[in-house]
């Protein structure tokens, strides 16, 4: 009962028993037409609560962001007496909660149709929670939790468009990244001996035979794969600009793994996060579920991310190219970059602020660059 409805049944009372007081026809008249009211009001909406079965679904459950998102809920109950509008708690794309009024009918379905914008990359829950069922005169109010959970909607994240990435040459570089290179099953050719040589490259049958020192060189594979690592813990930006920072990484993201694979490039997206997996794909059509695993993370943990690049290293025999993508530069995480980018691959380093870097991540991004780390920077 509302306040309302508590006013209009203490008012009938004291009408009713003023009536039998006094005899007066008239007072027992409106006293009793607030009772009844009350009456019928309580039975509207019991029987609209109990005979009314909700169905809710949304057309499709991924969309990319900033598109829209079609939500249908339809409506069906047995209500012999007028009530006022459904009153629905709507769980919205955007995280956000909203309420909304549906006019029902006494008798047969209501559907509604409602297209909602889809701003920002996540997983979101969207559909009604919870239903209000109200009479017409406002004097009873009855909530109703909904026994449907809300469907789970996935907003991709749209890929930018960012610079080609480039590959390590696999020549040209340290004498320990050649020998880690070389495959000792491929012999290539013959040289003379030179100082640093180790001394398991001598051919000593030919050596013999020519009387001078003679080395193996062998076949330097190529660095087919490229490995791009995302800072998967929580931004440290205000919580109103979080959603924007996520999206920005995550896009930035999209955008080097569709570069990689509408080139055929072997590409490795090892993931970090609350439930830690890893991806790969050499073909444009395997980009979709990148996406999805990009949009399903959730940016809640906070582990240290120098520690998930040093961790990488071992990967770096088969890299020729590595990616990273992070929303704050630690002088940790800038030492573990230069030392990934002194074992071979190209390396370049993507920094995603919501507004002007900081005196400390400037001073980091010029040290990275001067170390050959390749540098970009995302603002929000």
């Amino acid at each position: 009962m509302t306040a309302r409805g508590f006013y209009v049944l203490l008012f009938g009372l004291a009408l009713s028993l003023t009536a039998l007081s006094v005899s007066s026809p008239g007072a027992f008249l409106l006293g009793a037409a607030a009772i009844i009211a009350l009456a019928l009001s309580l039975i509207s909406v019991v029987l609209a609560a109990l005979s009314c079965r909700i169905s809710q679904r949304i057309d499709v459950p991924t969309v990319s962001r900033g598109g829209l998102c079609r939500y249908t809920i339809r409506a069906r109950m047995f209500a012999p007496l007028p009530i006022a509008p459904l009153q629905l708690s709507v769980l919205l794309p955007s995280g956000k909660r909203s309420e909304f009024l549906l006019p029902a009918r006494l008798l047969g379905a209501t559907e509604s149709d409602n297209d909602f914008p889809c701003p920002h990359v996540g997983v979101y829950p969207v559909g009604a929670e919870s239903i209000v069922f109200s009479d017409c005169f406002g004097l009873f109010s009855l909530r109703r939790r909904l026994r449907q959970l809300p469907a789970a909607l996935t907003v991709l994240p749209v890929p930018r468009k960012t610079r080609p990435v480039q590959y390590s040459p696999g020549e040209g570089e340290t004498g320990a990244s050649q020998r880690a290179q070389a495959d000792r099953t491929t012999p290539e050719d013959t040289r003379l001996w030179q100082e640093g040589d180790e001394l398991g490259r001598v051919h000593w049958k030919l050596s013999m035979r020519r009387q001078q020192l003679m080395v193996h060189t062998y076949e330097t594979p190529q660095r087919p794969d490229a490995l791009v690592i995302m800072d998967c813990a929580a931004p440290q930006t205000p919580d109103s600009r979080r959603a924007a920072v996520i999206d920005a990484l995550t896009e930035t993201c999209a955008g080097v793994l569709k570069s990689l694979l509408d080139q055929s490039r072997i590409t490795r997206l090892p993931l970090s996060g609350d439930a830690p997996q890893e991806l790969s794909g050499s073909r444009p059509e395997q980009l979709a579920p990148m996406l999805q695993a990009l949009a399903q993370e959730r940016f809640v943990k906070t582990p240290d991310f120098a520690r998930v690049l040093l961790l990488s290293a071992r990967r770096m025999r088969r890299t020729g190219s590595t990616v990273i993508l992070t929303t704050h530069l630690t002088p940790g995480a800038a030492e573990a970059a230069i030392a990934l980018s002194r074992t071979g691959p190209h390396t370049r380093l993507t920094l995603v602020t919501a507004g002007e870097m900081t005196t400390e991540e400037q001073q980091l991004m010029h040290l990275l660059f001067s170390s050959g780390v390749e540098t970009s920077h995302v603002r929000v």
